[in-house]
């Protein structure tokens, strides 16, 4: 990037106007809303760390905001690019197509230039001086008129301006005068201390620390979980259905050569006593009649034979 300015004017003005608010310039929003934060800050009794810390991210973000417009913006363009050149990019291998380097257009600088005005406007209702759209959106009323400021608050706001003024003046000095020229070139802060400037470029070697300690953790895991898969939960399954295979063939055979013999030949013996009992018992008179005749007629034998003896 670099020279960015003159060849995206409208986004160089917007990105300005958000980059200030954002390093807390005065007064625009963004200083309000960092403000309000300090201040908070410097009312807490426990400690003053939070106050400490908040300054010292105020001026960390005033810098590399500043050092950000200086590289994206500023210098000469780094890719050699002008407003009448043209960049290449390929979009099929062999075969490359050239756009022309240009402003985004309006369905992009709209909004930008809608949000740069609102960052503008809602500062002038930011200020404590003038508190009524503070306390509306507290849930407070309060007279539209305005208030004196505490002798607490605009040292507070002093210090965070002078915070922010401080980040600015620092990449300033750094970037714009002694920047890099070219792609290639080192940056201010690396020429100065390259041993911090590396611990910064890696990120605090977050990455690094991420990957020996998540990422290996994971994969050992998903190994370990695939191990157990294969080796043991497979096993136990396997073994598992072999028993069940086992049990249900048991069964069948216990089943079909013992119980339903059994069962049958019972159910067999029943049905046979029934049909006995039944032709003894079947509601016919005649036949009750015959059995009776028959029967003494047995008796009647019996009796004489044995009045004979």
């Amino acid at each position: 990037m670099g020279g960015l300015r003159k060849l995206m004017p409208v986004t160089f003005v917007t990105y300005a106007i958000g980059m200030m608010a954002l390093a807390g310039v005065p007064p625009l929003s963004g200083f309000w809303s960092k403000d309000e934060i300090l201040h908070m800050a410097a009312l807490w009794d426990p400690s003053k760390w939070p106050l400490l810390l908040g300054l010292c991210g105020a001026f960390l973000t005033a810098f590399y905001m500043t050092r950000q417009m200086w590289y994206v913006f500023f210098g000469e363009n780094r890719a050699g690019a002008t407003p009448m050149s043209t960049e290449a990019q390929g979009d099929e291998p062999g075969h490359e197509v050239h756009h022309p380097v240009h402003e985004s257009p309006p369905v992009l600088t709209m909004p930008l230039a809608i949000l740069a005005g609102c960052t503008v406007i809602l500062g002038c209702f930011g200020t404590p001086a003038w508190p009524w759209f503070h306390s509306y959106l507290s849930g407070h009323g309060a007279p539209r008129t305005l208030a004196p400021v505490e002798i607490g608050t605009l040292l507070v706001m002093l210090l965070s301006a002078s915070i922010a003024v401080a980040g600015i003046a620092l990449a300033w000095s750094l970037y714009f005068r002694k920047g890099p020229r070219q792609a290639g070139d080192p940056d201010p802060l690396e020429r100065w201390r390259p041993e911090w400037f590396a611990v910064l470029r890696e990120k605090f070697y977050i990455d690094e620390l991420y990957e020996i300690s998540v990422v290996r953790f994971n994969a050992w895991a998903a190994r370990t979980a695939r191990w157990l898969d294969e080796r043991v939960w497979d096993t136990v399954v396997q073994v598992v259905s072999v028993l069940v295979i086992g049990l249900s063939w048991l069964n069948r055979l216990i089943d079909e050569y013992l119980v339903n013999p059994g069962f049958d030949q019972g159910c067999g013996g029943l049905r046979n006593g029934a049909r006995w009992l039944s032709f003894w018992q079947n509601g016919q008179v005649q036949r009750y009649l015959r059995v009776i005749a028959l029967g003494l007629v047995i008796f009647g034998i019996l009796l004489i034979w044995g009045g004979r003896r």
